[in-house]
């Protein structure tokens, strides 16, 4: 019995000792030729022959001409032949979209990551790659181009009994398959006379599958006009030149104009009109001069007829007593009897 122990162990004692294997690859999906605007992926692949304990080390990168969005948290697992043997891994992509026609150069990248049964990290990297971008037809050189396999462009209108002073809002729907949130160009935002622009920050964001993976990008534009004069307003049609990269060929989305109208008169009727302010501001300053000229008036009076009060006050007194005695009025009051002889 432990002279078979002792052959098994001498059978497995290659297997191990020999540490797991790490090996990188990396291609570019779908190919080396984009045209500037289309989206492109570094697909890297991280196998080794055991398991992974935990995620791989990616390093940043950056490539001048280009807008680079890494590899998010989530990974996709593969299984793979090499050699006739096995090989496990994860798959990262990096999302690059070329903002100029040039030749680009994907360095190699470096990656650490720890297999099972590894007694520390192992790095091992990818080889590098190169791919050309070119203007798209129907696109000038300063052109921006808007690159997506698929596009949905919509609008709302946001407006009722419109009058001066009063608000509109239309908002605008872009979506682009493919194609990342931020490359998508904002709309042509016309002057119209009688009504005042006034510009909010759009809401972008990416589309995704429900899974964590981004299948393209959304851009919400709301355009707020107020009213300033009543009239008949058009808001323009909106157009947008895109490259349809699943077809190859040249695309347009329209939106058709819109029209609304606006009474003269304002629905708004301010509680502290500049108008009635003013004129109630004059009626209450003329009543308080008016106030105190009355009291002036009366002061005055008071002190120019006081000394003459007097003798006119003892004169009518005894007009009083004398209509009393020729009416022979009786005295209320029987102790003042001799007031009235």
């Amino acid at each position: 019995m432990k002279r078979y122990c002792g052959v098994l162990l001498l059978i497995t004692a290659p297997a191990w000792a020999a540490e797991p294997q790490l090996r990188v690859q990396a291609q570019l999906v779908p190919g080396a030729s984009v045209v500037v605007g289309e989206q492109l992926l570094v697909q890297v692949d991280v196998l080794t022959d055991t398991w992974f304990t935990s995620g791989a080390t990616l390093p940043d990168l950056k490539l001048p001409g280009a807008r680079v969005q890494p590899p998010g948290g989530e990974a996709e697992h593969t299984t793979q032949v090499i050699d006739g043997q096995t090989f496990y891994g994860m798959r990262y992509a990096y999302r690059i979209t070329p903002n100029a026609a040039q030749h680009f150069t994907v360095p190699a990248l470096r990656i650490s990551a720890q297999p099972g049964q590894a007694s520390a990290p192992l790095t091992a990297q990818s080889a590098p790659l190169s791919f050309e971008a070119s203007q798209p037809p129907g696109f000038a050189a300063d052109e921006p181009v808007l690159v997506a396999s698929g596009l949905r462009l919509s609008q709302t209108l946001t407006a009722t009994d419109l009058k001066v002073g009063d608000s509109l809002t239309r908002t605008l729907t872009l979506q682009a398959d493919d194609t990342p949130g931020l490359s998508l160009p904002p709309p042509a935002a016309a002057q119209i006379k009688g009504l005042r622009l006034y510009p909010q920050a759009p809401i972008i964001s990416n589309l995704d599958d429900g899974r964590g993976a981004i299948t393209g990008g959304q851009r919400i534009d709301a355009l707020v006009y107020r009213v300033q004069q009543g009239g008949h307003y058009t808001l323009p049609a909106i157009s947008v030149k895109w490259w349809d990269s699943r077809n190859h060929r040249l695309q347009f989305a329209q939106l058709p104009p819109l029209t609304v109208d606006a009474q003269a008169v304002s629905a708004y009727t301010p509680t502290f009109a500049i108008e009635h302010g003013r004129r109630q501001l004059s009626q209450h300053l003329f009543a308080w001069i008016a106030a105190i000229i009355a009291l002036i008036l009366a002061g005055y009076l008071l002190h120019a007829l006081w000394p003459r009060i007097p003798p006119l006050w003892r004169k009518t007194w005894a007009a009083l007593r004398w209509a009393c005695r020729q009416l022979r009025l009786v005295a209320l009051n029987p102790r003042h009897e001799k007031d009235f002889p």
